[in-house]
């Protein structure tokens, strides 16, 4: 009996020193990418043996604090940051399975692409990013905890602080749903839109207390640690660009309170993240922040110790064992639905993009779409392209029946342009075309058919060739053709330009006619073409891509504007609609009227972002069919290296075909269109 007393009073006696022993607070500073450095940090106090009682935090701090809080270890947050693909987070980046394939045609040419419902200004309202894939990560993310609840019933008790714009003052959220407070404390003004929470309007806590070891100590806390992630200002010879200015003045904004808040933790620890911004989410800037968080915690492990030592004074110290939470998303290919962003409502969009290349040097593109009416998707579009070669499309549609669309365009086009043949000789030609189309299509997520008709005016203005090329100016000076058609779409690709996996192909009947019946006082001109493109992975890098093309004219006796043109890379139609790919021809060149050509792409990534590649195309090109497998044939081959930059791909070549019988050069900057 004596023995059970003993036993008794000496496990109330440990309960009594753990219940009396001093409460540590962790504290983690706001700075954006940076803040991806307190994963580390909290990894090292853990392996210190410290417990941690509270957690406060403000904007990147506080969502590593908040996740941590809520059960998460340092272990899989470690994960998390590693492995999410912030960018496309960020920007609020679909997946292309999730988008239509008219509007995959619409919008991949620009650089920059946004929707709005309403007016264009919605693009730029409240902030450059909408955020929408940031709310609904942290709501998967605390799907256990999308109840309004009080903080310190959390796994640790937690707090993180947000700024009220309308009354400008702090704003420490101890209760509500998790996500929401997450989401409105990292509101970077400007970047994020604020979130509006009763009477309140919250951004970035960072404003008015970006470490908030005070809100910690109102909280209970006796011993502070406290991690800032914030950068050294820049000196009177470092502010060089409007853009230092800017994160200075942020800096000195956030800096309220900074210096008093530094002075009451007992333990500093300062991460060096110089050289980086609150925009560093790639990969290796990650990856570097990480562990500079943990060199950090490290430089700290004497005080570290010697905190221990003052909390074992009550007795031993008891750490709860943390089991990792159930994660129900692959946060390593995170894609939020579709649904979030009422794409239904938000079906208006304006673009904008730029390229250049050694042929035709710089171009733009600009353009947008407005939607009348949502019930009958009732529509007006413009895209114009503007550079050496001048294309400007105005469109209408409307879609009466669901899934059935009724469009009505026209095009103009200028271009002055180099013509080539394959007896290399070449032609300068300048020409004005005119189009009116009228079609009715059906689409799918990933098919589409199309059923239309088209009036063409085409003037030539001057051609000039060199004097044994005296068959191109047999064509008339101007054109004039009604042609009806239909086609079958289909692109089930990962990405535009340099898919990973997926088919994507197009098959077209055209019946050509300058009078709408018949041709040159004949029968109308059949005309047949379509692509095959087909990309797979060989390897975790290396990529190949297989295409079929090809374009067959019943007869000789055709338009310049519709005969058959080669030329270029990753190319089908991009300066001609009836181009076709064919590595060592840079520009296009006129081609046989069948012509079926087939290409190997093989591409291997060095880094994420940097690749090299080469391309082999073989053609079989004919004037009749009965001798399409018996004329001369086109071979062609192009090596080169390419960057995969935020404006398209940056690619340079060196080439050669039997055709040109030289070795030539091509440099691309950016989508092509």
């Amino acid at each position: 009996m004596k023995k059970l007393f003993f036993l008794f009073f000496l496990f109330a006696s440990i309960v009594s020193a753990q219940n009396n022993r001093p409460k540590v607070a962790v504290v983690l500073s706001g700075g954006g990418a940076k803040g991806v450095a307190h994963v580390r940090a909290l990894k090292v106090i853990e392996e210190a043996g410290i417990p941690i009682d509270i957690v406060v935090g403000t904007s990147m701090g506080s969502l590593v604090g908040g996740l941590y809080a809520s059960g998460y270890t340092t272990h899989q947050l470690d994960s998390i940051v590693t492995n999410m693909n912030w960018m496309d987070i960020l920007t609020d980046k679909v997946d292309r399975s999730a988008r239509s394939l008219v509007l995959k045609q619409k919008t991949e040419n620009y650089i920059i692409h946004a929707d709005f419902e309403k007016s264009p200004f919605e693009v730029i309202e409240g902030g450059l990013l909408k955020g929408n894939s940031v709310s609904y990560l942290l709501s998967e993310l605390t799907a256990d905890h999308l109840e309004p609840m009080d903080y310190n019933n959390l796994p640790t008790p937690f707090a993180c602080v947000a700024t009220d714009i309308t009354t400008k003052s702090e704003v420490v959220m101890h209760s509500g749903i998790l996500a929401e407070s997450l989401r409105s404390s990292m509101a970077i003004p400007g970047v994020f839109p604020p979130v509006k929470l009763d009477s309140m309007v919250l951004v970035d806590g960072g404003l008015k207390n970006n470490f908030p070891v005070d809100v910690a100590r109102k909280m209970g806390a006796d011993y502070v640690i406290g991690v800032s992630v914030g950068a050294e200002g820049l000196n009177y010879d470092e502010l060089k660009s409007t853009v230092d200015v800017l994160l200075q003045v942020v800096d000195v904004v956030c800096a309220n309170k900074l210096e008093e808040n530094i002075k009451d933790a007992d333990i500093f620890m300062h991460v060096d993240v110089n050289g980086y911004s609150s925009a560093s989410f790639t990969s290796d800037a990650i990856d570097t922040l990480l562990v500079h968080g943990e060199q950090a915690a490290r430089g700290k492990w004497d005080e570290l110790m010697a905190l221990r030592k003052k909390l074992e004074a009550y007795g031993p110290i008891q750490i709860k064992e943390r089991t990792p939470k159930q994660i129900n998303i692959d946060y390593k290919t995170f894609t939020p639905p579709s649904t979030i962003y009422n794409a239904k409502n938000k079906a208006s969009f304006i673009g904008i993009g730029a390229r250049f290349d050694n042929e035709e040097l710089a171009s733009l593109l600009v353009g947008g779409e407005y939607e009348f009416n949502h019930n009958n998707h009732f529509h007006v579009g413009l895209d114009a392209r503007l550079g050496k070669r001048t294309d400007v499309n105005v469109y209408t549609g409307i879609t009466p029946w669901e899934k059935w669309s009724i469009d009505l365009r026209y095009r103009f086009s200028h271009y002055e342009t180099k013509l080539r043949n394959d007896i290399r000789e070449e032609a300068n030609i300048e020409y004005y075309k005119n189009r009116a189309l009228l079609e009715l299509s059906r689409s799918w997520k990933q098919l589409r058919i199309t059923f239309g008709t088209q009036f063409s005016y085409v003037k030539y203005h001057q051609i000039l060739t060199q004097q044994n090329w005296e068959s191109l100016l047999d064509y008339p000076e101007k054109e004039r053709s009604l042609q009806y058609f239909v086609s079958l779409q289909f692109d089930n690709q990962d990405t535009r330009l340099l898919p990973t996996r997926g088919m994507k192909w197009h098959i077209k009947y055209n019946y050509v006619t300058d009078n709408g019946y018949g041709f040159n006082d004949g029968g109308g001109v059949n005309v047949v073409e379509g692509y095959w493109h087909m990309a797979f992975p060989l390897a975790k890098k290396s990529i190949l891509s297989a295409s079929i093309e090809g374009r067959f004219i019943q007869n000789n006796n055709t338009y310049l504007s519709h005969s058959n043109f080669i030329g270029g890379i990753n190319t089908y139609g991009h300066y001609i609609t009836q181009q076709m790919q064919f590595a060592g021809i840079n520009y296009y060149m006129l081609a046989p009227n069948e012509i079926l050509i087939g290409g190997l792409n093989f591409r291997q990534h060095l880094t994420t972002n940097n690749y090299i590649f080469t391309q082999l195309n073989y053609a079989f090109g004919s004037k009749e069919l009965t001798s399409f497998f018996n004329d001369k044939n086109m071979f062609g081959a192009a090596l080169g290296y390419g960057y995969k930059s935020p404006i398209g791909p940056v690619e340079f070549n060196v080439n050669w075909s039997n055709v040109s019988k030289k070795v030539g050069c091509f440099l691309n900057i950016g989508y092509m269109f």
